[in-house]
């Protein structure tokens, strides 16, 4: 059986795949397929390690015992059992979206950056000068897509599936910055 890790590694790089097709198909530039696959490959197990991080550490959801006029089998007779009710943690979800949208954002708008153009051949000086100029205004665009993604994620979607959610949306984030590094 293959690891969910494995697994999200793998299906956010044909997600990726299909952005740069799509990418292709929009423009008569063409962008760098094989960077942008190999970032995606080298870029989604440190995400997914971070989605399982913070969920461990920020539980999004808590189990409250609550007295029921069911017993454990679900029939009235012989008096009140407990059930377990589970609760979204409003202040962990929140805390979790915020550290998302800014040291995640932050260090994954850098790491594309920066790593898309060493993986393109780049000159590390010239990568660096990339981030330096591209870091904000990219991520000003990725605030008018990725908080709503964050809070969805944190709130409706099991911690093993929010790589491959975030895969999803970011399969039309993806022909945006396909695009924007096409050559």
């Amino acid at each position: 059986m293959t690891s969910p890790l494995v697994t999200a590694t793998l299906q956010a790089a044909v997600l990726g795949l299909c952005s740069s097709a799509v990418a292709t198909f929009l423009s008569s530039k063409r962008p760098p397929v094989l960077a942008l696959f190999v970032f995606s490959i080298l870029s989604t197990p440190p995400n997914y390690l971070w989605q399982q991080y913070i969920e461990k550490k920020l539980p999004g959801y808590t189990n409250e015992k609550v007295e029921s006029d069911r017993n454990s089998l679900g029939s009235t007779p012989g008096g009140k059992g407990i059930t377990k009710k589970r609760r979204l943690h409003v202040k962990n979800t929140l805390v979790k979206v915020g550290l998302d949208q800014t040291i995640g954002a932050l260090v994954n708008t850098i790491a594309y950056l920066g790593g898309l153009q060493l993986l393109r051949g780049v000159p590390p000086s010239l990568c660096w000068q990339a981030v330096k100029e591209q870091t904000w205004p990219l991520m000003i665009a990725g605030y008018k897509v990725w908080p709503l993604v964050s809070l969805l994620n944190f709130t409706v979607v099991p911690v093993e599936k929010r790589v491959v959610v975030g895969s999803l949306v970011g399969l039309g984030w993806g022909v945006f910055l396909a695009l924007k590094a096409a050559v």
